[in-house]
């Protein structure tokens, strides 16, 4: 590691070390994890960068400038990552309990930021705890297996001092595990498992995001004026005459992340 390189590392730890203050005493920063394990063997292998992009959200008017994960299937069921359409959520990632799987995350913002798995039972290592934000340019390993039951998830920025606003951004997308007890059940699947990403959202006359930074905001959370589903106010949805499964996601910044972030919603 260049002397300029382990400068920034120590840096950027430094400026960390009172966000993990409280944490146990095992939580410790690590050699930023850039290269596969030799005797990991993935089952599924993805690449996930993080950027700009612009998407029409709302019905008229200008596209949205947003912060979005997009994602590319390198091994594995082609299905491990199924994009919404017109649509500034990352792709849904569909895992199998059993699946070894390993991420390659690339961060192509203006900014830090990490990707974290909620819900995932995964290594420390591969959490994307805010220690291991990386920088412009940078790039992260994930490895791990999918041990979780069938479930549903998903997935964020963890950035110290940004997973708020850029969860709010655009920065997050669902999660879907299924084992072999689910299969048993013969739950509605295909076109007929539906998910439903909730979130609150205000715009600009411009249908700019409109992220809050007062000071109120900041103590006591805020709430955007637009409901959006899938991305998209006024969601509508075909439907057959038959049983349908949902998987209903609350989307909206949670007060969990309010440590990592800025503001978060009551």
């Amino acid at each position: 590691m260049s002397i300029d390189a382990g400068r920034r590392r120590f840096l950027k730890y430094s400026a960390l070390g009172g966000a993990w203050a409280a944490c146990p005493r095992w939580v410790s920063a690590e050699t930023l994890r850039n290269a596969p394990t030799a005797g990991f063997h993935p089952d599924v292998e993805l690449d996930f960068t993080a950027k700009l992009a612009r998407v029409e959200i709302l019905n008229q008017g200008p596209a949205t400038a947003v912060q979005k994960f997009f994602g590319t299937v390198r091994k594995g069921p082609a299905n491990s990552l199924v994009q919404l359409p017109n649509n500034y959520l990352g792709p849904i990632l569909n895992l199998q309990q059993g699946q070894r799987v390993r991420v390659y995350f690339t961060n192509q913002l203006s900014e830090a930021t990490i990707i974290h798995w909620h819900g995932l039972h995964v290594p420390q290592s591969s959490d994307g705890h805010p220690m291991y934000t990386i920088a412009p340019g940078e790039q992260y390993v994930y490895e791990f297996e999918v041990r979780n039951p069938a479930g549903t998830s998903f997935y964020h920025s963890h950035a110290h001092n940004l997973t708020a606003e850029q969860v709010y951004r655009g920065l997050s997308g669902l999660i879907v595990v299924r084992d072999a007890e689910e299969a048993k059940l013969d739950l509605p699947d295909g076109d007929y498992d539906l998910p439903l990403v909730i979130q609150d959202r205000s715009f600009d006359n411009r249908n700019q995001l409109r992220y809050v930074h007062g000071m109120p905001q900041r103590m006591m959370g805020f709430l955007g004026d637009t409901i959006l589903v899938n991305g998209k106010p006024n969601a509508g949805f075909q439907v057959k005459s038959r049983a349908y499964r949902f998987r209903a996601l609350n989307g909206s910044i949670p007060e969990f992340i309010s440590w990592a972030g800025t503001t978060a919603r009551r």
